[in-house]
């Protein structure tokens, strides 16, 4: 997984909007197959979110407004994984991620 965080990092990092919808749609992809074999509250549901998302990116034509709300609905529930997150190296990642996506995130009380 860490792997899967530095892709979608740098992709971010870049600019999303500079990332083709293929490449995006591979890395919506590449994410599907790990939240379906994660034990976490919301795993499966991200999931089926990111199946959306990368299906809309392998569109002929796909729908910028779609995708972005679609992104940010992922960013929210991504910021609600790392709530829940135990290991605190990982739940940072994550709010990186939703942040990323657009959600607003809060750093987990001890």
């Amino acid at each position: 997984m860490p792997q899967r965080f530095t892709a979608t990092e740098n992709a971010f990092d870049k600019g999303i909007e500079k990332t083709s919808p293929k490449q995006g749609a591979k890395l919506a992809g590449e994410w599907v197959e790990e939240l379906r074999k994660a034990d976490f509250t919301g795993a499966k549901g991200l999931a089926s979110e990111l199946e959306r998302l990368e299906k809309l990116l392998n569109e002929e034509e796909p729908d910028g407004k779609r995708v972005q709300d679609l992104l940010r609905k992922i960013g929210e529930d991504t910021a609600k994984a790392a709530d829940r997150a135990e290991d605190e190296k990982i739940a940072d990642k994550v709010r990186k991620l939703a942040e990323a996506m657009g959600a607003k995130t809060k750093a987990k009380a001890d």
